[in-house]
Order: C-alpha cells, then structure tokens, then sequence
C-alpha cells in the first residue's frame, strides 16, 4: 500500500528542513481503520525520531528521544511557545499549508530537538505522562461518580420540594461518599434530625 500522495506532497515541504539537521525518512507504515486508510511515517536521526500520522489530514504528531515521546502541541506549550506555534491549524482547505504550518513549530523546537540533548523533551515528557495519569484518574473517578452525583440531585430536588423522607432515602443509596459536598453533609444531618 502506498502512502497517501497528499502526505507525499506535505513531506517534500518538511524534507528540506528534516534532511538538513540530519533526519532521514526511516519507513511508512500504512493501515486501514474503520475511518479509512491512514499512513505513519517516521524520520529519524540516531536515537531521536519524528513521527507524523496521516489520514485526511495531519493527526499523529510526536517527537521521540529514545524512549521518550512528547505529543507536538503539549511540547510546544509547555516550552512558553503556545501562543507562537501555527499547528495545530484547525483544517485549512489548503492541506499543504498544514504542512508549513508544522514547518514553522519546527523553528520553536529546533533548539532543543533538532540541535540539542533533548533535555526539555526529557523534562515535559514526565509531565506529560504525569497529566495524563491525572486525567485518567478524574475519568475513573468522574465515571465511578456519575451515578452517585445523579442521585445526589435527586435527593437535592426532594430536599428543595420538601420530600424530606424520600430525600433522605435518596441520599443513603450515594455508594461513594467523597462525592458528598459540604452541603449534602449538613442537608443529611438535618433530615436525619428532622424525619430520624
């Protein structure tokens, strides 16, 4: 399977820049998903890589140094460069402008990338992990919570319309109490004062 011929055409734009700080093409990977044929191809210089993802437009789009990855826009704005950086674009017409637009990011990391140790991908990339931990972790808790904050509305609304009793009821079915605010705490201890 070929590569697509407009990731073909937005590669010649970044090959001068690429091949210039010593990046060769190293291969093409090609796959069919559900939303089409999609295309990988990763450059590389020793131990350092770039990899661009590609199905209708620019996706993928990381920076490796052995076996450390930082994602384009998360490196670009923890170096203080999100308000500088051009992609990602947001889907121009012009798809081969995507292409310069990624061209132009290149200067914001050349420095520490292309001429450098990689100390600042080494540092963001430990943050990087870190906060996708972090929203792992709100999406468990979010999910596990769901039900209960449903039930914690529920009990609000009886609360508000007076049903003391079946407020009170609603209440007690709430499986994770961390999902208590303050409010539901002293809404409990008045109903249990008030229906016992």
């Amino acid at each position: 399977m070929n590569p697509l011929p407009e990731l073909t055409s937005g590669l010649k734009i970044l090959e001068q820049f690429l091949t210039k700080f010593g990046f060769a093409l190293d291969n093409f990977e090609n796959g069919k998903g559900s939303g089409g044929q999609f295309t990988l191809a990763t450059y590389k210089n020793g131990v350092k890589k770039f990899v661009i993802g590609y199905r209708y437009s620019i996706g993928e789009l990381y920076y490796q140094y052995r076996d450390k990855a930082v994602g384009h826009e998360f490196y670009l704005k923890q170096l203080g460069h999100g308000d500088k950086m051009k992609f990602p674009d947001f889907q121009s017409d012009d798809r081969l402008e995507t292409f310069r637009n990624v061209l132009h990011d290149f200067d914001l990391i050349r420095v520490d990338f292309f001429e450098g140790d990689c100390k600042e991908l080494i540092r963001i990339e430990r943050l990087q992990a870190d906060y996708a931990t972090e929203l792992e972790k709100e999406s468990k808790i979010k999910g596990r919570n769901y039900t209960d904050t449903l039930k914690i509305a529920k009990a609000r609304e009886k609360f508000k319309t007076k049903e003391y009793m079946e407020s009170l009821k609603i209440y007690k079915t709430v499986d994770h109490k961390d999902t208590l605010s303050d409010f539901d705490l002293r809404t409990i201890d008045f109903l249990k004062e008030r229906v016992g």
